[in-house]
């Protein structure tokens, strides 16, 4: 499946697309990619030498690719970073098109807005992905901080993400760090009626990109025809293997993982 995928890209560091595009080719499917944002590195890694795309110019680019033809056979749609909230509108636009020419599109919408109980973009971008671009979404991948911010219910246990999971009125939501008691994290495919959970050894150290990895592994086995439980045990099998190999490092090792899977 030819796959749209708008994120940041980071040159070291595996997070945005250079997290979730090699999870998505290595499944067989063709990626177009595009950056909201070129940084040096993830600013984790130290403050980074960052290039933020104009959102005029972000549309440019969909546009041309729009006229070409190439949008037109895309079978999915993933978002995640957003540098600004023109941005998303922009996009927003795009997937509205899409969506008419196709009612099976796949979008996944990532909205990167926080973690560790605070937003880490500006409130207006955190605001455009709540309400402009997750109504456009089957798939929503928040982690725990940003299924509260976006619900405004809380999700400190699996029953409560269950429940706020809900609020969003999405078809499969993908929360993940859920705390499931002292040693372990929950992952759960959240639908209206059912809930798939896979849990996970809480590690103290996990290199930054593991949500942007997951996103990327999940919607690779959607894209592929695989419902959601057989999607989150396959991703969820890769994204603890990368985690595990990558103990001690502050990278996640992405090639790793996908060899070995």
């Amino acid at each position: 499946m030819r796959i749209l995928c708008i994120s940041s890209q980071v040159a070291y560091g595996p997070v945005g697309n250079t997290a979730a595009v090699p999870a998505l080719q290595a499944m067989g499917h063709e990626v177009l990619a595009l950056p909201t944002i070129l940084l040096s590195n993830h600013p984790g890694h130290g403050t980074p030498h960052a290039l933020r795309v104009p959102a005029h110019d972000l549309a440019a680019m969909l546009g041309v690719l729009e006229q070409m033809g190439a949008l037109s056979i895309c079978g999915a749609v993933m978002t995640g970073y957003f540098a600004s909230n023109d941005q998303i509108h922009g996009v927003a636009r795009i997937i509205r098109r899409l969506k008419d020419l196709n009612d099976r599109l796949h979008v996944l919408v990532d909205p990167v807005i926080g973690d560790h109980d605070a937003l880490y973009v500006p409130l207006p971008v955190a605001e455009a992905i709540r309400d402009t671009l997750v109504p456009l979404a089957p798939c929503v991948t928040p982690n725990r901080f940003e299924l509260e911010w976006l619900t405004g219910w809380r999700a400190g246990s699996i029953r409560e993400a269950e429940a706020a999971a809900r609020q969003l009125n999405v078809p499969d939501v993908l929360a993940t760090s859920i705390p499931s008691g002292s040693d372990q994290l929950a992952t759960l495919s959240i639908s209206a009626t059912e809930t798939i959970r896979h849990l996970s050894r809480l590690h103290q150290q996990v290199p930054h990109g593991t949500g942007d990895f997951l996103a990327g592994l999940y919607l690779a086995r959607l894209a592929s025809g695989e419902p959601p439980p057989e999607a989150l045990t396959g991703a969820m099998a890769i994204l603890d293997r990368a985690v595990a190999d990558s103990a001690g490092s502050d990278l996640l090792d992405v090639a790793a993982a996908l060899r070995a899977a």
